[in-house]
């Protein structure tokens, strides 16, 4: 027997059948990614508008940072808090973003080490797997060695009551007369 013998001859309903479903399956690929990327682009598009809008209030100069003290009392009474609360709040948040750095920070440098160790031995996308790992992890520490940076300027102004520049209260000279790298690295200890 030969093979066209085996098998029953196509019919005009099945072939039909085929074609109907091969072209639904088409249109199914073509409209719901179509339909997946028209809600992205409607969701990204109203985030994108806020997104804007707030970068216009904030350089514009009516945000949060519009706010000039005229002295370090005016500003310490409109936090409402007493001096006392203000350090305690300000060290407690210090600690937090320091720690927040040398978490990341350290196991960062460590995994740097140990993947230049490991050298040739690594496949490329285990380097851009580990890379990737490494960019978080150093942008997490950047992040808090920054925020630790702020809060010991806030800190160092409420303690020197010097806020205005009347008084040389500004992020200057708080850079100018402190050794603020040592100071943030240290947590505050030296």
């Amino acid at each position: 027997m030969s093979r066209t013998d085996e098998q029953p001859p196509v019919t005009g309903a099945k072939s039909r059948k085929v074609t109907v479903k091969r072209a639904g399956w088409l249109a199914l690929n073509i409209v719901v990614p179509a339909s997946e990327v028209a809600g992205m682009a409607r969701y990204t598009g109203r985030n994108l508008s806020r997104l804007w809008q707030r970068l216009r209030e904030v350089t514009s100069g009516r945000g949060a940072g519009s706010y000039r003290p005229e002295s370090w009392s005016q500003a310490v009474s409109d936090t409402g808090l007493p001096p006392e609360r203000l350090a305690r709040n300000f060290c407690i948040s210090r600690w937090f973003w320091w720690s927040l750095m040398w978490v990341t920070g350290l196991p960062a440098v460590g995994f740097l080490m140990m993947l230049i160790a490991a050298g040739s031995s690594v496949s490329g996308t285990g380097w851009l797997r580990v890379g990737c790992v490494l960019l978080v992890m150093l942008l997490l520490a950047a992040t808090g060695f920054v925020q630790a940076l702020a809060v010991s300027y806030r800190l160092w102004q409420l303690m020197e009551k010097r806020v205005s520049e009347a008084e040389v209260g500004s992020f200057k000279a708080f850079l100018q007369e402190t050794h603020w790298c040592r100071q943030v690295l240290s947590g505050g200890l030296f």
